[in-house]
C-alpha cells in the first residue's frame, strides 16, 4: 500500500473521531454520519442555517459524502478520476469541519470542542493534499514526456 492511500484512509479515520457535542452529551462525527442515513431517508430537510443542533445532520450528510468519495478515490482506475474524486472528498471535509466549528465560541463551547479536535484531521488532510496535487503534477510530467 502506497502512501497516499495509507493518508486517505488515517483522514478518514481522523475525521471520524472528530467530537462534537450532541444534545446533552458528546458524540464522534462517525456516530453522526451513520445518523444521517434514516435520516436522509425519512423526513429530511437540508438546513445550514440555525444553531448547532439543527445542523448536525447536514453535516453528517456533507461529512458521509466527503468519506465516501475518498474510500471510492482508493479503488478507481484513472488517475485523474482518482484525483478528482480525493480531491472533491477531502473539500467536503472541510466544509463539514467548517460547520462543525464556526460558531459563535463565547456562546457555545461546542464549536471550541470540535475546532480542537479537529486539528489532527486538518493536519492530515493537509499533508494529503499535498500528495494528491505532487501525483498530479507527476501525472502531468508523465503525459508530456510521452507525448514527446
Amino acid at each position: 500500500m502506497n502512501d497516499i492511500k495509507k493518508v486517505k484512509i488515517f483522514t478518514i479515520l481522523i475525521h471520524s473521531f472528530i467530537i462534537i457535542g450532541a444534545g446533552h452529551g458528546i458524540g464522534i462525527m462517525g456516530m453522526i454520519d451513520i445518523a444521517s442515513i434514516p435520516n436522509l431517508i425519512d423526513n429530511y430537510g437540508f438546513t445550514l442555517n440555525g444553531n448547532f443542533d439543527d445542523n448536525i445532520m447536514s453535516i453528517g450528510l456533507i461529512s458521509l459524502i466527503g468519506k465516501i468519495l475518498l474510500i471510492l478515490s482508493l479503488f478507481v482506475k484513472p488517475n485523474r478520476t482518482k484525483n478528482l474524486t480525493g480531491l472533491i472528498g477531502l473539500l467536503l471535509l472541510w466544509i463539514s469541519v467548517y460547520f462543525l466549528t464556526s460558531g459563535n465560541w463565547n456562546y457555545d463551547s461546542l464549536y471550541e470542542l470540535a475546532f480542537w479536535t479537529s486539528i489532527p484531521f486538518l493536519i492530515s488532510s493537509i499533508v494529503l493534499t499535498y500528495l494528491i496535487l505532487k501525483n498530479i503534477n507527476q501525472n502531468k510530467e508523465l503525459n508530456i514526456k510521452q507525448n514527446v
